[in-house]
């Protein structure tokens, strides 16, 4: 552990991660993950586990919110195409 008054580095990926999550969050819950195991190996002095612990946590979520928007889009292009007035 760091002595008092000193600051520890934060760990490089866990922020890009965090960061990522909101804009891309499939590429921040990898980048999550990988901090977080870089982080938990042995002998890393590093800060950063709540930015890497919540860039999962968001990538996670907005994952699924993008995976639940698309087959809505997919769902309503299908019903649109099926609904369409043939020609000839």
């Amino acid at each position: 552990m760091a002595e008092t008054g000193i600051a520890r580095k934060t760990n490089t990926l866990a922020l890009v991660g965090f960061i990522a999550a909101f804009v891309i969050p499939i590429a921040g819950l990898v980048i999550g993950i990988v901090a977080r195991r870089q982080l938990d190996a042995r002998g890393n002095s590093e800060s950063g586990r709540g930015f890497a612990r919540w860039a999962m946590i968001i990538g996670a979520l907005g994952a699924l919110a993008q995976l639940a928007f698309f087959i809505v889009w997919v769902s309503l292009f299908a019903t649109a195409l099926s609904n369409a007035p043939t020609l000839g």
